[in-house]
């Protein structure tokens, strides 16, 4: 049983002598004394591999294990969420805040990250991070579209289907329906109709598919590339980052003749195969 108290976070500076670190650690009330810890690290053979760094030191630790922790280098770990439907920007905000960084972060394309949680230590780098989670990105949705990239027939490339997954996520509040509205646009698409998607028209204004207003017929006749209210096809980009759910049904689209859909108020969809039928839904939604 080591002597500490409580739960205590201690810094080890880079190129410290075994005898520095020690100190630190009786300073610090980690261990009892610098010396029995000195003579400790040697018997284990171990005096010339402990590392430096940020470690979390549990109430009693026990010398050994204050030992093998710096040995083994299991550093202070902190946690980030980056939540799916985010784009870049957002991304980035959540790096400078957490990470403590101004600039000087890369300039990635649009998607290029893999929502998920990440853990890092006090001395990760941002762009190391964001290295990781682009390779996280490539490495997982390139597995899942060679396995189903038959399915659409080679209409769409790789880089299709993650623009497609990306207006899919920011549509589909559930999960449920991402597949159902996958098919609605794949349906467009081989019908040659515009795609009509409002998260496009938001990523357009502000680079992210998050407005603080509603957004207003006014906002569906601007210019821009990313309007698919005036474009055909796909957008140039993906409007956001996508997980694996809605990167999957936009290589499986259920299978429907639908056309149109609007959102129900409760989170779902109204689907519908005509015009006709899409305007009566409306009504419903609004007469509720």
């Amino acid at each position: 049983m080591g002597p500490l108290s409580k739960k205590l976070t201690v810094v080890i500076p880079k190129s410290s002598s075994l005898l520095n670190i020690a100190l630190i650690l009786e300073e610090k009330n980690v261990i009892k004394n610098r010396y029995y810890f000195i003579i400790h690290t040697y018997f284990l053979g171990k005096d010339k591999s402990l590392k430096a760094g940020e470690y979390s030191f549990n109430k009693n630790t026990s010398q050994e294990i204050v030992i093998n922790k710096l040995y083994k280098n299991e550093v202070k770990l902190y946690k980030l969420v980056i939540p799916e439907c985010y784009s870049n920007k957002k991304i980035f905000e959540i790096i400078k805040k957490n990470l403590h960084v101004s600039d000087g972060l890369i300039n990635y394309p649009e998607g290029s990250f893999f929502p998920s949680t990440y853990f890092y230590s006090k001395d990760t780098k941002a762009n190391k991070l964001l290295s990781i989670m682009k390779d996280t990105a490539k490495v997982k949705f390139s597995k899942i579209y060679n396995k189903y990239k038959h399915n659409v027939g080679g209409i769409i490339n790789q880089n299709e289907v993650l623009v497609l997954a990306s207006i899919i996520e920011a549509e589909a509040k559930k999960k449920e329906d991402q597949s159902k509205i996958a098919a609605v646009f794949y349906n467009r698409l081989k019908k040659g109709m515009k795609l009509q998607s409002d998260p496009t028209v938001i990523y357009g204004i502000n680079k992210t598919v998050y407005l603080d207003r509603q957004l207003n017929r006014s906002d569906l006749l601007v210019e821009h590339e990313w309007n698919t209210y005036k474009i055909h096809g796909l957008p140039p980009t993906p409007i956001c980052n996508v997980g694996m759910d809605a990167f999957y049904a936009a290589l499986n689209p259920e299978k429907s003749t639908n056309l149109y859909f609007v959102a129900d108020g409760q989170g779902g969809h109204l689907f519908s195969e005509s015009y006709e039928e899409h305007k009566n839904n409306i009504k419903k939604i609004y007469k509720n």
